[in-house]
C-alpha cells in the first residue's frame, strides 16, 4: 500500500504557523510559495511548502522584506541556510541583551547600597538598552538599496562577519559614544581625549569600508537618512554625537 502524502489546506497551515490565510496569499503572489492544487482548485500545502514557509517566517523575523527573502531563498533554497541566518541574528541579540542586563544588574546593586547613579552611568544604561532594541527592518533595507550599489551590497553580505564580530563592533561603537558623553558639554574636538576617540572611530569605519571611498560615501549618506527618519533615529546614537565626531575628524585632518 502506497503511504499517504502529508498535505494540509491553507486554513490548516495558517493555524499551524500562526499566520493569516491572506499572508499565505501574499507569499504566493511574491513567488515565495507555490502550493499545489486539488482537482477542484483548492490550494494544498505539502512538506516542501511547509519547510519553505518555515524559512520565510524565520527570515521575516530578522526584519527582511519579501524581495530580499526571495533572493536569499533562490540563492540558498533550503531551511538550514535560513535558520543559520536566524541563529546568527539571535546570537547577536543575545550578546547585546547580556551586556544590557549586566548594566541593569550593576545599577540595581548600586541603588541597593543606597548610592545614586551618576549622569554617565545613567547615560550608558539608557543607551545600552536602547541599542539592544535595534532591528534591521524594511526601512533600513530600503535605505541600503537606495544608497549602496548592488555590487556593494553583494560584497558586504558576502563578508565572513560572524555574530561575535557584530557584538565586538557594536560594543566598540557604544564605548565611543559613551566616551564622547564623558567629555561633557562644549567639549573641545581638538583635545587629546577627543582625538583619541576619533582615531578609534576612524578605525571602526575603516574596518567597514576597507578603504573604499565610495563605500564610505554610501554609508555616510545612509546614516544621515536614517537619522532623519523619526522611527529609525530612536534606535541610533544622537545627531550630536555625529556632529561632534565630524569636528574631531576635521581636527585629525589638520593635526594628524
Amino acid at each position: 500500500m502506497k503511504p499517504s502524502v502529508f498535505q494540509e489546506t491553507a486554513a490548516a497551515v495558517a493555524r499551524r504557523f500562526g499566520v493569516s490565510v491572506k499572508a499565505l496569499r501574499v507569499y504566493e503572489d511574491a513567488g515565495l510559495l507555490k502550493p499545489a492544487r486539488t482537482v477542484a482548485g483548492w490550494r494544498i500545502y505539502r512538506q516542501p511548502e511547509l519547510e519553505r514557509l518555515s524559512a520565510i517566517m524565520a527570515l521575516k523575523q530578522l526584519g527582511l522584506p519579501l524581495k530580499r527573502i526571495g533572493e536569499l531563498l533562490r540563492g540558498a533554497g533550503d531551511l538550514g541556510a535560513a535558520l543559520a541566518l536566524q541563529e546568527a541574528a539571535l546570537e547577536d541579540a543575545k550578546s547585546e541583551t547580556e551586556h544590557a542586563l549586566a548594566l541593569v544588574r550593576a545599577a540595581r546593586a548600586k541603588l541597593a547600597d543606597r548610592k545614586s547613579l551618576s549622569p554617565d552611568e545613567l547615560g550608558n544604561l539608557v543607551r545600552s538598552t536602547a541599542m539592544s532594541e535595534f532591528k534591521w527592518n524594511d526601512k533600513m533595507e530600503a535605505l541600503a538599496q537606495q544608497h549602496y550599489t548592488p555590487e556593494q551590497l553583494q560584497a558586504l553580505r558576502g563578508r565572513p562577519f560572524t555574530a561575535e564580530d557584530q557584538a565586538r563592533v557594536s560594543a566598540a561603537w557604544t564605548q565611543v559614544f559613551a566616551d564622547i558623553d564623558a567629555l561633557g558639554p562644549n567639549a573641545d574636538p581638538t583635545a587629546p581625549q577627543a582625538l583619541a576617540i576619533g582615531r578609534r572611530a576612524q578605525a571602526l569605519i575603516a574596518e567597514f569600508t576597507q578603504g573604499d571611498p565610495a563605500l564610505f560615501k554610501a554609508a555616510g549618506a545612509m546614516n544621515r537618512d536614517a537619522m532623519a527618519d523619526p522611527d529609525l533615529a530612536k534606535q541610533m546614537p544622537g545627531a550630536g554625537h555625529w556632529q561632534f565626531m565630524g569636528r574631531v575628524f576635521e581636527a585629525l585632518k589638520v593635526g594628524g
